[in-house]
Order: C-alpha cells, then structure tokens, then sequence
C-alpha cells in the first residue's frame, strides 16, 4: 500500500463515516415520527468504529510516509487486523443491522 492509495482509502472511509451520520440524523427523525425505540443510537457506535478504524488508517499511512524501522508495531498484519478490519467490520455490521430496522418499509411498499 502506497501513501497515495492509503490516503485515497481515508477519504473513503470518512465519506463511509458521513454517510453513517446522515442516516442516523433521518432516522431519528423518523423514529420519532412512528414512535419507534431509539435504535438510532447504533448509528452512533457504528461510527465511533469507523473513527477508530479511521485513526488506524491514518497511523497506517504515517508509518509508510516515516518510513523507518521504529513503527514494526504498526505495521504489523495482526495489529492491522485487530485495530483496523474488527472496528471497521463491526461499524459497518451494526449500521446495516440498524438501517434495516428503520428502512425495511421501503422494499414491503407496493407500487
């Protein structure tokens, strides 16, 4: 993975992160219309993950732009998956589990 690349990654995900936030805002406002619980609030966790994995992504990219030998730690696969994959899956798992629950109505509605 090149600086480039890594970099273009973290603009991908921050947009990821936005999107996440902006169906959490609607959805709010639409559980509030149907008196729905607030399950809006996995939203939220969903995108403290994404951060997470974001801050990840970008010390990634810091250890290749320093390039030395100091930063083993970051660079290494396991840490990689544990700090960057999990949070990022799990972000991305509870945001579709929750969109589903506050959107599902959109695929039952008959034209």
């Amino acid at each position: 993975m090149n600086v480039v690349v890594g970099l273009a990654g973290s603009l991908g995900l921050l947009a990821v992160i936005a999107t996440v936030l902006t169906l959490a805002a609607l959805s709010q406002r639409i559980g509030e219309v149907t008196k729905m619980p607030p399950l809006y609030r996995g939203f939220y966790f969903g995108a403290a993950c994404l951060v997470v994995a974001l801050f990840v992504r970008f010390l990634r990219v810091s250890t290749l732009m320093a390039s030395s030998e100091g930063s083993v730690f970051l660079d290494d696969d396991r840490f990689y998956l544990l700090a960057y994959h999990l949070p990022l899956a799990l972000g991305l798992t509870i945001s579709l589990v929750v969109t589903w629950q506050y959107w599902n109505w959109l695929l039952r509605e008959q034209v």
